[in-house]
């Protein structure tokens, strides 16, 4: 029988696969804890991150400010820092509490217990009569007990209940945490730390400078707002010339974590359509600061938060090296796009011909993005961005013969932002 495809052959090739898309919306916090097994988990509302951290934990503090700002991102990530072992003490002995080993909840009723020795001998009886084998606990005898994994590595989780206070013993430092939970997860763009500690701060925003990634920290160390002092923490930072590290003082700095009430109500915004100035934290104490102190923070580009002219907001909005955020994130934004869509155009094309015609196929590619960097706001459309291309037969054959294009340019003015306005005038009568 004569069918149809005996007559017409039609074969559709699809020019459609789609290549990643680096995020500029996901923030990590960074914290020691053992709430799960892996080294970093994503979470899209704060709901589901009180489904596993108490909410007086540092990791539930700071996820309530990323979610809890008007304009919010999509998700956040979560990474852990790595703890040998728990000391785990009871800080109250009533009724039933709870344990949770690797996932394995044992309830235990403490109630009748003499003091906290005795309660820890029926938590480890409850511990061993559960056969849990991923975990060791360890009675200390003085109503405390150590909990760590029954072998070596990170792949262990225990959570407990409110009637205890945990204390971490980490030996792994801040940056090999970072490095290890971005093998895992790098899907973020903006750090913040559970660690406001001077020494602490300096080594991430090293490994950070490195990244095309931001970090965002604050500090509570009034010497940052004392001009008599050159020694704090801002001013190491900006003298090291950081471009990718942002400061915020703030005397509540370890309780509210202002870098992620901050972080969160910006990072959600378009690269390129929002100033970091100007803006309002929602769940942050204003800084009561005298001319003197917020001058002397801003000298080395400390972020402040205070109240001006009825109105609380953030100022300055800047690197430590002195770049403002927005601009940082928006060429970032700018890479990254470009890089995406000359990739794309490459596994979608069949070839793309060492000749004139296949410069432009990749020039167009440019020049989409630059228009898109312009619709943002992150670009000046007067004047028009413009992109330069090589004559083909201007580049040496040895280098054509390599397969490798080199040579394409591009220049356009950034938007910016207004954060300052001048008037001067004359009135006569």
């Amino acid at each position: 029988m004569t069918v149809l495809t005996d007559i017409i052959d039609i074969q559709i090739s699809r020019e459609t696969t789609a290549v990643s898309r680096a995020a500029f919306n996901v923030p990590m916090f960074l914290a020691t804890h053992a709430n799960f097994v892996e080294r970093a988990r994503s979470y899209a509302s704060i709901l589901e991150v009180a489904a596993d951290f108490s909410s007086i934990s540092s990791v539930y503090i700071a996820a309530s400010k990323f979610f809890g700002q008007d304009i919010r991102p999509p998700q956040i990530v979560v990474g852990k820092r790595y703890a040998e072992s728990i000391a785990v003490s009871l800080d109250s002995l009533t009724g039933l509490v709870e344990l949770t080993y690797d996932g394995q909840t044992v309830t235990t009723d403490i109630s009748g217990a003499a003091d906290a020795t005795a309660a820890v001998a029926l938590l480890e009886t409850a511990f061993t009569t559960a056969g849990i084998s991923t975990i060791t606990f360890t009675d200390n005898v003085d109503g405390t007990f150590d909990i760590a994994p029954a072998v070596g590595g990170d792949q262990y989780s225990f959570v407990a209940t409110t009637q205890f206070s945990l204390v971490f013993t980490a030996t792994e430092t801040w940056v090999d945490a970072l490095d290890n939970v971005s093998d895992e997860n790098n899907e973020w763009y903006v750090l913040a730390a559970e660690t406001h500690l001077e020494a602490d701060i300096l080594a991430l925003a090293g490994a950070v400078e490195a990244r095309k990634q931001i970090f965002g920290t604050s500090s509570s160390d009034v010497d940052i707002i004392d001009s008599t002092v050159d020694t704090d923490i801002s001013t190491q930072l900006y003298d090291l010339g950081y471009q990718r590290t942002f400061l915020t003082y703030s005397p509540t700095a370890d309780t509210q974590y202002p870098e992620a009430s901050w972080i969160g109500g910006q990072i959600a915004e378009q690269p390129g359509s929002n100033t970091w100035k100007f803006k309002s934290l929602t769940g942050v104490t204003v800084n009561g600061l005298s001319s003197t102190q917020s001058n002397a923070a801003k000298a080395t580009n400390a972020n402040t938060y205070e109240r001006v002219g009825g109105v609380s907001m953030m100022s300055e909005g800047t690197m430590a090296g002195g770049e403002f955020i927005d601009v940082i994130i928006f060429v970032d934004w700018l890479e990254a796009r470009m890089r995406e869509s000359i990739y794309f155009r490459l596994v979608n094309t069949k070839k793309i011909p060492y000749t004139q015609a296949g410069v432009t196929l990749i020039e167009n590619e440019i020049r989409r993005v630059l228009a898109e960097g312009i619709a943002n706001g992150g670009l000046a459309p007067n004047p028009q961005p413009t992109v330069s291309v090589p004559n083909v037969l201007a580049i040496s054959a040895n280098l054509r013969a390599t397969r490798n294009l080199e040579g394409i340019t591009f220049e356009g003015r950034l938007a910016g932002a207004v954060h300052f306005v001048k008037v001067r005038g004359t009135v006569t009568v």
